[in-house]
C-alpha cells in the first residue's frame, strides 16, 4: 500500500498541471453593476476614475468602486491584504456582475495568498484587465476554472470603437466571433499599418492562454500558473529591450512551455527597441529564432498589448487560429448566456 501511495505521489509531483473544468461567467446587460478596482498601483488622478466611470456608463452600466483605489501604501493602492479584500468582496457582492481593473503596474502577485479562490469559484463573474493583471487572470483561471478576460482596463488607455465592438460582442452579446487586425487604408497598394508578420503559416486549435510576457515568466514555478499543453499561447509586453524579450522566451523554452503549445501569437511590444541598436537582433528575428523550430502556426503583430486598439480574449476559451491571416476564431462563447 505504501508503495502505491509513493507512486501516486511521484506522479502528482511530476505530472503537468491539471486543468479544472471551465466555468463561464454570465454576460453583461445594460443596467448591470460593474466594480472598478486597482489590484496593483494606485490610479494617478481622480480624473482617471471619472473617465473610466463615464466609459462604462456610456455602455449602460452602473459603477461602484473598490475601497482602495485612492489609498496609498508606497506605490500601491492600499495594503496587499486590502487590495485582495476588494477582489474577494466584489466577487461576493451579488449586485456586481463584472470586475474591471483600473490599471496595471505591479502588485498583483503580492495579493495571491490572500485571495479566496473557493469564494471566487462559487460566485463566477467577469474579471478583466491586462499587463500586471495577467497574474490574476491566470491564477484565478488555474485555481477555479473561471474564464477571465484579457481586455481593456478602465483607466489605462482610451476605449476606441474597435476595442468596444469586440468587448460588446463577447461580453454583452455572448457571440463566438473572429478577431483580426483592423484594415486601415494608409497605402493604396499594400497594408502598412496594423500589419501582421507570419512566423509560420498554418491553422491550429486549442484553448487560448497568455498575457504579459514579463509577468507570465515571473509566475514560472508557482502553483498559480496553468499548464500549457496543447494551448494557444499569446504574449505581449512593453518597455523591454530586445535582449530581455530573448531572455524571457529562452526561459519559457527551458521551462518546457514552448514545446507544449499548439500555436503562438505575439501581440504588440511597445517601446521594445534595443537601447544599443548596433549589433542587436531585431524583435522579429528573436521571435523567429525561438518559435520557428516549434513547427506550429505562429505570427506577431496582433492587436494585443499596451495600446488603445485591442482584442478581448477569454482565458481558456477554445479557439482556432490562422497564422497566415492573423485571425483568432472563437469556437465557443466565453460567457454563459
Amino acid at each position: 500500500m505504501k508503495k502505491i501511495l509513493f507512486i501516486v505521489l511521484c506522479w502528482l509531483i511530476t505530472s503537468p498541471v491539471l486543468a479544472l473544468p471551465a466555468i463561464k461567467p454570465a454576460p453583461l446587460n445594460k443596467g448591470d453593476t460593474v466594480a472598478l478596482i486597482s489590484s496593483g498601483f494606485r490610479v494617478n488622478t481622480s480624473q482617471d476614475v471619472q473617465f473610466a466611470t463615464e466609459r462604462l456608463q456610456a455602455l449602460g452600466l452602473s459603477v461602484i468602486y473598490g475601497k482602495t483605489i485612492f489609498q496609498q501604501t508606497g506605490y500601491f493602492a492600499g495594503t496587499d491584504q486590502a487590495r485582495a479584500a476588494d477582489i474577494n468582496d466584489m466577487f461576493a457582492n451579488p449586485k456586481v456582475k463584472a470586475i474591471i481593473e483600473l490599471r496595471g503596474g505591479w502588485g498583483s502577485a503580492r495579493i495571491l495568498e490572500y485571495l479566496d479562490f473557493s469564494l471566487i469559484k462559487k460566485h463566477p463573474k467577469i474579471f478583466m484587465g491586462f499587463s500586471d493583471i495577467t497574474t490574476l487572470l491566470l491564477a484565478i483561471h488555474q485555481k477555479t476554472g473561471l474564464i477571465t478576460f484579457h481586455g481593456p482596463m478602465a483607466a489605462a488607455f482610451p476605449w476606441t470603437q474597435y476595442t468596444v465592438n469586440y468587448l460588446k460582442k463577447i461580453l454583452f452579446e455572448g457571440n463566438a466571433i473572429t478577431m483580426g487586425n483592423p484594415i486601415i487604408k494608409s497605402d493604396d497598394l499594400t497594408r502598412t499599418v496594423a500589419r501582421i508578420q507570419t512566423i509560420r503559416p498554418g491553422i491550429a486549435t486549442g484553448e487560448i492562454l497568455g498575457g504579459n510576457l514579463s509577468v507570465l515568466v515571473s509566475m514560472l514555478g508557482s502553483p498559480y500558473l496553468p499548464g500549457f499543453k496543447n494551448k494557444i499561447l499569446f504574449l505581449e509586453d512593453t518597455g523591454e529591450d530586445v535582449y530581455q524579450i530573448d531572455r524571457m522566451l529562452t526561459q519559457l523554452q527551458t521551462a518546457g512551455i514552448l514545446k507544449e503549445i499548439s500555436g503562438f501569437i505575439f501581440g504588440q511590444c511597445t517601446n521594445c527597441n534595443a537601447k544599443v541598436p548596433y549589433g542587436s537582433y531585431r524583435l522579429q528575428e528573436v521571435l523567429k529564432q525561438h518559435i520557428s523550430p516549434l513547427n506550429i502556426p505562429a505570427w506577431n503583430g496582433a492587436m494585443i498589448g499596451h495600446q488603445a486598439n485591442i482584442f478581448t480574449l477569454g482565458q481558456g476559451t477554445k479557439v482556432r487560429i490562422d497564422a497566415s491571416k492573423g485571425t483568432i476564431t472563437m469556437l465557443e462563447p466565453s460567457v454563459n448566456p
